[in-house]
């Protein structure tokens, strides 16, 4: 479940689309005449595009098609549409084709200050650091005039660690209208990294006049006020902040994602702004969209996610519901519509809609997985036993599902032994879960069958996992050890330790059972039972809406 409850993942946040070969052309084989010239620029699978994309892409690609099949061609027109082309890909992230597109347009008109620019501006967004300052400055060579080329080469310089020759690229344009407040704003960044504090405030105070709505300055500037003592000012900076970087004006980008109006770039925009956190310029980028594709369900379900991330979630229930009427078999509108219910206190309604997304895609992990943790929370053990089964079929990297399954069989009434050698067993395939490791030591220090105790090895697992990290249950397990092989006063004394670290942040159902489990210490007993209901470590993971919302992966977002 890795890749589903983590904010690892990440970077898959709602791909547009593959890369998959298909039939060859004459971009991907061009002509005699001009090989060495041009650059191979591969078909790919635009299935998952926008229907506009589609159409404009394959216009874009017959357009160079048409012009290669004339030896006359005049290379500045052959130029021009493959930059079309690039810029299509570009929008769609399509990496690979855009830089090939952009590289042949460089080679047809090497005078041309666009193609490097556009191809630099392409790695950057690529995170390919060399290869964008090397397009950079080429075209510097060629237009060392053009403002906004400064702002990407102090920002490249920037994130390469190289503050003199950022700080020297960005005052270049500090006071030019349109860039003053992203050049200030990164400015500001390099004095606070050179501990220039008070130049720090200069620049991000700059930066805000600029722009107002750049909440996202207010972070470096509370950073500065606090080191240079200002708590009050650097509290009241940090209280406004939000991740949102100021706008920089580039007519030749602004072109360059023109180049395909009909394509609906405000879905390409919205998804690039919840890639950076802006969710309230991506909702309103989809807003854009959908005013001009409106029977687009899977944007009509992006627009739903960007307005639950900015605090809209009813706004946000409402485009689910229309998307789920315009499509009632729209598997992630059921799943996200079964969030939002069990969210608001609605379990049987959320069990629903994951059934209802199980029965579009039964290998839907996120709807197995919250599903099964319904039917644990509710005492049906047995069928979420079933149901974590079903959820590590699924996806097999969901730690959690591993031990909840064995909790819940233990529940449902399986045997002790039977659900100890599957422990024993899951240990050893991942020694690295702390989870199975705390309740195996559990169990081998107070397992109901007393054929199935090992107190030495469980005192032994507690240790390692309270020496590696010391919070409240690896020491309740550590307690339970030593009251296992007959230490009970060295058991209080852990417990009364773990109670005490506890007192402030553990809920008060976990409060109660290292409770119940010290009082049995006193008596010189052990605690019953062995995997108590109330132990965070032995139930599912709290309930987050937002994780689902922000980061499940879909493949075809708009």
């Amino acid at each position: 479940m890795t890749r589903f409850v983590s904010l690892l993942a990440t970077l898959v946040l709602w791909l547009a689309t593959g890369s998959i070969q298909v039939q060859a052309d004459a971009l991907s084989e061009p002509p005699e005449h001009w090989r060495g010239t041009l650059v191979p620029v591969a078909e790919v699978d635009i299935s998952g595009a926008e229907r506009l994309m589609q159409q404009a892409i394959t216009e874009a690609r017959a357009e160079i098609i048409g012009l290669l099949e004339s030896p006359d061609a005049d290379p500045v027109s052959l130029a021009g549409a493959y930059g079309r082309l690039g810029a299509l890909f570009l929008l769609l992230e399509v990496e690979a084709q855009a830089d090939a597109c952009f590289r042949t347009a460089r080679a047809l008109e090497p005078k041309e200050f666009r193609w490097p620019y556009y191809a630099g501006h392409l790695a950057m967004t690529a995170g390919n650091t060399e290869q964008a300052l090397a397009y950079l400055e080429s075209a510097r060579e060629l237009d060392p005039d053009y403002p906004t080329l400064y702002l990407r080469l102090g920002k490249l310089r920037l994130d390469r660690g190289e503050l003199t020759e950022a700080r020297a690229a960005l005052e270049k344009i500090a006071d030019t209208p349109g860039l003053a407040a992203a050049a200030n704003y990164y400015l500001g960044q390099i004095a606070n990294l050179e501990r220039r504090f008070e130049d720090a405030v200069a620049h991000l105070k700059k930066a805000l006049e600029a722009d107002p709505k750049a909440t996202g300055v207010h972070y470096p500037l509370a950073q500065a006020y606090r080191a240079l003592g200002e708590n009050e000012l650097a509290q009241k900076h940090l209280d406004q902040f939000e991740a949102k970087t100021p706008e920089a004006e580039d007519p030749l980008l602004e072109q360059l994602q023109g180049a395909s109006k009909r394509s609906l770039p405000a879905f390409h925009k919205g998804i690039h702004a919840i890639r950076q956190g802006e969710y309230a310029t991506a909702a309103a980028r989809f807003a854009e969209g959908l005013a001009i594709d409106p029977e687009n369900v899977p944007a009509r379900v992006s627009y739903a996610r960007a307005l639950y991330l900015s605090g809209e979630a009813e706004k946000a229930e409402e485009e689910l519901s229309r998307a789920l009427a315009a499509n009632p078999n729209e598997l992630f509108a059921n799943f996200l519509q079964g969030v939002l219910l069990q969210q608001q206190g609605k379990p049987g309604g959320a069990a629903d809609y994951y059934r209802r997304s199980l029965s579009i895609d039964p290998g839907h992990a996120g709807a197995l997985f919250y599903l099964a943790n319904l039917h644990f929370d509710a005492g049906r053990y047995a069928e979420a036993a079933v149901g974590y089964a079903e959820a590590l079929a699924a996806d097999r990297e969901n730690p959690p599902a591993r031990l909840l399954e064995l909790i819940a069989r233990l529940r449902a009434g399986e045997a002790e032994a039977d659900i100890a050698k599957r422990l024993v067993d899951l240990s050893a395939q991942y020694p690295q879960d702390p989870m199975l490791r705390y309740a195996l030591s559990r169990l081998l220090a107070a397992a109901t069958d007393t054929s199935l105790r090992a107190p030495e090895q469980a005192l032994q697992i507690a240790s390692q996992l309270t020496l590696l990290q010391p919070i409240p249950p690896h020491q309740r397990a550590l307690a339970l050890a030593q009251a296992a092989t007959g230490r009970f006063e060295e058991a209080v004394r852990i417990q009364r330790q773990a109670i005490a670290m506890a007192a402030w942040m553990a809920p008060l159902s976990e409060r109660a059972v290292m409770q119940s489990e010290l009082d049995a210490y006193e008596r010189g007993s052990l605690p019953e039972p062995v995997w108590p209901e109330g132990d965070p470590l032995l139930s599912p993971p709290p309930f987050d809406p937002v994780a689902p919302f922000r980061d499940y992966p879909v493949s075809v977002p708009y």
